[in-house]
């Protein structure tokens, strides 16, 4: 199945209710935001866990910032607008299609939230799932734009976990 084929077979299983159709569009919209409560739930915690929700929030800046230059240069249009079977359901983003800032900056948080407690990154699995079933679904990504967002958000959280190491390191040097 195409790309295009799977927006389309999405479109059909949420667009078939009212409710569907909601359901979509707040998957792409609003759930990014449930990581607001989680990371502040998180920051409540462990030294480590505190740690962990400053690395999410610069791993998240570090893939927003990222890709959004990498969109000046991969200039993909919107399957909404390039595919005309494809349903807009959400007002046009005004920057390209690749890669998906909202998956890049939801795996970047959810890195940095397993890597100092297990439960909050599941919680970060499932909402960032949600996020990517949504964008697909409303017609503003290609899974291949999911797929771009997820590595740039993995490398993301890398450069700021490498990053940081190497400032402790050269702290401790001093």
């Amino acid at each position: 199945m195409s790309e295009a084929g799977v927006i389309i077979a999405l479109q059909r299983i949420f667009l078939a209710s009212r409710w569907g159709e909601w359901s979509a569009i707040a998957l792409a919209r609003v759930w990014v935001f449930l990581f607001v409560p989680l990371l502040i739930a998180v920051n409540l915690g462990t030294p480590k866990e505190r740690h962990a929700v400053r690395e999410a929030l610069w791993s998240a800046g570090v893939a927003l910032l990222a890709g959004e230059i990498l969109s000046l240069f991969i200039l993909r249009a919107r399957p909404f607008l390039a595919v005309q079977e494809i349903v807009a359901m959400v007002p046009t983003p005004l920057t390209s299609s690749f890669p998906s800032l909202h998956t890049a900056a939801s795996v970047a948080m959810t890195a940095a939230l397993f890597h100092a407690n297990r439960h909050a990154g599941w919680l970060g699995v499932l909402i960032t799932f949600g996020v990517v079933i949504g964008r697909v679904t409303v017609g503003v990504h290609y899974p291949t734009d999911i797929l771009g967002g997820i590595l740039l958000g993995l490398c993301s959280y890398a450069i700021v976990r490498l990053g940081h190491a190497a400032l402790r390191k050269r702290k401790h040097v001093r």
